[in-house]
């Protein structure tokens, strides 16, 4: 564990990483606030029936067309200066959550809201992938790993905590002022990025004909997707933290009718939104913890191992609180789903890396994106088919399911040649 503090006490001399962190962690706590306060507009608001169709509505009008364009996001970093797309992507954010409530009412419905949503999204996702791409050139190679650990941990936790906040803010405050504190959040992150010390322009400066990059980068990602389906190791990996997710955006889903049936008031009480924040915030602590103990398991577990711990963890804890109706039971429960969830991330996010080259490593975690989005998309349809059978029971049913697709992913990883025990090596590398 000393070593450990050690390693990320030396990254963390290094003054632009610091800035790059202190931006993005701003930044993605401003994408849990905004996201928050559209998911009170859309879904938690409205108290008639039908929510979980609300929900689907929201994912799939935002994650779907998302997820058609975001890979060829890259085409942008790799034309701009990156330290002026990150410091760019922010204000962007800042001007359409500052401006949102002006124009909100132009367009019909809540057509304005969903808009918004995929916009910012589109833009979150151009700054975190500028991030990703300019992560090696502030670290040296053998840094990258707990780099990429720390960035990506202390990002999602930060936007967990955001959405905890937003919820609060969003009941208390209102969503205007919720939108304005969210915009002047997303303001202070391009002002930090900002102090980075040089624009960090991609190498080769003549960028190809926008038209040709799109076309380049289609037929790039199909071969690409080939041979990742063709990587068993690297499959079984994707398909199992597209399981994960699945299983875990369901209990979110349901966590979120649960609320909704015990605090079934009106949408001004403060009961209802502060327990959707303190299980938000429960995901949060969880996912911090699987943060800290993921090395310590690591000793014990390799990454096949820690995949199936961390599948196993969330549904074990559906089993076991998904029919309890308690206060307690359910900030449990997303504890649980939010450490299980975090652990299977980064070990699959390592059993891919080691799995591809170099040169497929990009295209597989482009992959890795769209189907972290379907995940939503397909639980959100998951829900709507299941709406008219009991709750909890059916939350029980889900996590039997998921414990039964944890054994039948442990033997894929097993036939595949992945490890689930860890070996001398890797715990050392742990």
């Amino acid at each position: 564990m000393k070593a450990q503090r050690a390693h990320v006490g030396e990254l963390l001399t290094e003054p632009d990483f610091r800035i790059l962190l202190f931006s993005q962690f701003i930044a993605q706590a401003a994408d849990g606030f905004a996201q928050a306060t559209f998911a009170n507009l859309l879904v938690l608001e409205p108290l008639s029936a039908g929510t979980p169709m609300r929900i689907l509505y929201l994912f799939g009008l935002t994650l779907l067309p998302y997820s058609l364009f975001s890979p060829f996001l890259g085409v942008f970093v790799d034309r701009w200066a990156r330290r002026s797309v990150m410091q760019w992507s922010n204000i962007a954010r800042g001007i359409l959550l500052v401006t949102l409530p002006l124009w909100r009412g132009v367009l019909p419905g809540d057509t304005a809201l969903y808009a918004s949503m995929l916009l910012l999204l589109s833009l979150g996702r151009l700054f975190l992938t500028t991030k990703g791409a300019l992560l090696p050139t502030l670290l040296h190679e053998h840094h990258l790993i707990r780099g990429n650990s720390i960035s990506s941990g202390g990002g999602m936790i930060a936007a967990l905590v955001g959405g905890a906040i937003g919820l609060f803010a969003s009941n208390g405050l209102g969503d205007t002022p919720s939108f304005l504190l969210a915009g002047t959040f997303y303001f202070g992150a391009a002002r930090v990025v900002k102090n980075l010390s040089g624009p960090f322009s991609h190498p080769h400066a003549r960028a190809e004909n926008f038209g040709a990059a799109v076309t380049r980068i289609t037929a790039e990602l199909t071969e690409g997707i080939v041979a990742i389906w063709n990587a068993v190791r690297a499959r079984v990996a994707l398909i199992g933290i597209f399981l994960v997710r699945t299983i875990g955006m369901f209990v979110f889903i349901a966590a979120i009718l649960v609320i909704k049936d015990e605090y079934p008031g009106h949408p001004g009480e403060f009961a209802r939104l502060s327990t959707s924040a303190l299980a938000l915030g429960a995901a949060g602590v969880g996912a911090f913890v699987g943060a800290v103990t993921a090395p310590l398991a690591g000793r014990r577990f390799d990454k096949g191992g820690l995949i199936l711990l961390g599948f196993s963890v969330s549904g074990l804890g559906i089993v076991a609180l998904g029919g309890v109706e308690n206060f307690w039971a359910l900030m449990v429960l997303t504890f649980l789903g939010g450490y299980g969830g975090f652990v299977t991330k980064v070990a699959v996010d390592a059993q891919v890396q080691e799995a591809l080259p170099d040169e497929l490593r990009g295209r597989a975690f482009a992959l890795y994106d769209i189907l972290f989005n379907l995940a939503s998309v397909a639980a959100g349809i998951l829900m709507v088919l299941t709406d008219s059978f009991p709750l909890r029971p059916t939350l029980i049913v889900a996590g039997c399911v998921s414990l039964v697709l944890a054994v039948g992913l442990g033997f894929a990883m097993a036939h595949a040649g992945i490890e689930l025990r860890a070996t001398a090596a890797s715990a050392q590398e742990a």
